[in-house]
């Protein structure tokens, strides 16, 4: 037996709906879409994006280094810059870490400790996927070291000036003898000051070690360091020394020397102290 086909409101041959632009839109969004490799996201970053990249990959790399020669073995790279910058976004600083498994991965597997239920929770909610409007890194301006950086040299690496003394400060944040002696000391290493300016890599990795080293000093303060801005007192400990910073702190700011430029601990303080 023979069946017609079926008319009116129970017909399949009805034409399908025409996609609009506005639906081809809503369709085209919530489709899965082919992740993009590392090269086309760094190649989709501004020029004053990709530098600020390539200056905490530097760091992180640095201060990595720095720890894989002291036996610390318990962070990768994603821990670590979280651990240093952990005000860029989620998505940058996922980045950092591709960026830094590609060019120098690392040779063992990082101790990771389990996270409590809402860091899982929190960190999937500031993954780029749920960011409605991603937010725009402002890390040029308010990351310290890129401040300090802007500060001392406005981020020249070949930036020298001589005191009336005769000392020299070079680079990038301006370091001396003394401060480079203390960071070959600790390390091993050994150059000359002229070499030390010409090495921009070089520079990073001093720095990374600088501003680790200070804030052991302010850690070493315990209580004494309450309501004190932690940007603030690297500023003073960049300015006057380890010793300085602890004497501007001991003495509730009374102690307040200026350099040869007029600029004193107090000042260099609240030009970095992190506004809330």
């Amino acid at each position: 037996m023979e069946y017609e086909t079926k008319k009116g409101l129970m017909a399949t041959n009805a034409q399908p709906t025409k996609r609009t632009p506005v639906l081809a839109e809503f369709l085209n969004s919530l489709a899965p879409q082919q992740p993009l490799t590392l090269e086309q996201r760094l190649a989709a970053l501004t020029d004053s994006d990709r530098t600020f990249m390539m200056q905490l990959s530097r760091m992180v790399q640095a201060v990595m280094q720095m720890r894989i020669a002291a036996g610390d073995q318990s962070q990768g790279y994603y821990d670590l810059v979280t651990q240093m910058y952990g005000k860029v976004s989620p998505s940058k600083r996922r980045l950092v870490a591709e960026i830094l498994d590609a060019s120098d991965p690392l040779d063992f597997e990082p101790t990771h400790i389990k996270k409590p239920r809402e860091d899982v929770t929190s960190s999937f909610y500031d993954s780029p996927e749920m960011q409605v409007a991603p937010k725009e890194p402002q890390q040029m301006n308010a990351d310290f070291l890129e401040r300090l950086t802007q500060s001392e040299s406005s981020g020249d690496s070949n930036a020298e000036i001589t005191i009336k003394d005769g000392r020299r400060y070079v680079g990038a944040l301006q370091f001396g003898d003394a401060r480079l002696l203390d960071y070959k000391k600790a390390t091993g290493s050994s150059f000359t000051q002229d070499e030390f300016k010409a090495d921009s890599a070089l520079q990073d990795k001093v720095a990374a070690w600088h501003i680790a080293d200070i804030d052991k000093t302010i850690d070493g303060l315990g209580i004494n360091t309450d309501g004190y801005d932690r940007d603030g007192l690297r500023a003073v400990a960049h300015l006057g020394g380890k010793h300085g910073m602890k004497k501007f702190v001991r003495s509730n700011g009374e102690y307040n020397p200026s350099d040869e430029l007029g600029t004193s601990l107090q000042d260099y303080y609240d030009k970095f102290a992190v506004q809330s």
